[in-house]
């Protein structure tokens, strides 16, 4: 299968004021979380962080729970220059706090959303949501995706450093058990379906506020939460495929990925 070739990475020299924020804005954030850079990829044989991706552009990141199909020909076009993936689609994944205005109500999956874009596009597409093994790899790849971002499916690493009642949750977590919602801070994100989010989203609890009213109302319950181990009060983000992560340290998850990846392509 012939797929779209990487864009030569970005060289520094020349770099304008909103470039220099933005990476100053990383550091900053590297500075304050340096242990949750676990997320991972595999494209072309190879594995590594997935930083690694933001020194190639344009890409397109597809989610499993993206809303549309219809524009992102003209949107990859009208940002080749400067913008990073993440900005081209809102999906409400694992871990990811957006603000699409209705991402509980439009979600396409992954398998047939993702063939949709790589008509759609001629640069690399990025499989994202739902993928912990390599099964999902090896399908996405079939289905024309250049690259696979896993996400979910590191967090029960040590490197990810999460609450263990957390990382337990996880592995025994069906795919049923994860919804799309905006109770923890008034933005969609798929979490577990714990007792507070079936509580928030039931007819007789009070309406969910806009971010970042939301966020902090419940700012309180969730630090109580991680102090006591409280999972069902914890916000407990989730991708629908939770229950393949692996405790294990990542470097050795994607070594193993890879190796079984390969094992299946024979």
């Amino acid at each position: 299968m012939q797929r779209p070739a990487w864009p030569e990475r970005q060289r520094s020299g020349g770099a304008g004021p909103e470039r220099q924020v933005r990476a100053a804005e990383d550091q900053q954030q590297e500075e304050r979380h340096p242990q949750h850079e676990v997320g991972g990829f595999i494209e072309n044989g190879k594995h590594g962080s997935a930083r690694f991706l933001r020194g190639f552009l344009p890409v397109v990141l597809v989610a499993h729970v993206v809303a549309f199909v219809e524009g992102v020909e003209q949107r990859t076009e009208e940002h080749e220059s400067d913008a990073p993936a993440a900005h081209l689609l809102e999906p409400p994944v694992a871990g990811v706090d957006l603000a699409a205005q209705d991402a509980e109500a439009q979600q396409v999956g992954l398998f047939a959303l993702l063939p949709a874009v790589v008509d759609a596009v001629s640069i690399p597409v990025v499989a994202t949501g739902g993928i912990a093994d390599a099964r999902g790899i090896v399908a996405a790849l079939a289905l024309g995706a250049s690259a696979i971002q896993i996400g979910t499916g590191f967090l029960r690493c040590p490197e990810a450093d999460i609450h263990p009642a957390w990382a337990r949750a996880l592995g025994h977590t069906a795919p049923e058990d994860t919804i799309v919602s905006r109770a923890f801070s008034g933005r969609a994100g798929r979490s577990i379906k714990t007792d507070y989010v079936r509580a928030a989203l039931s007819d007789s609890a009070p309406p969910i506020q806009p971010y970042p009213v939301q966020r902090g109302l419940t700012a309180s319950m969730r630090a109580a939460a991680q102090r006591n181990g409280d999972v069902q009060k914890m916000q407990a983000w989730a991708g629908q495929s939770s229950s393949l992560a692996r405790a294990v340290p990542a470097y050795e998850l994607v070594r193993t990925l890879w190796e079984e990846v390969q094992q299946t392509l024979a």
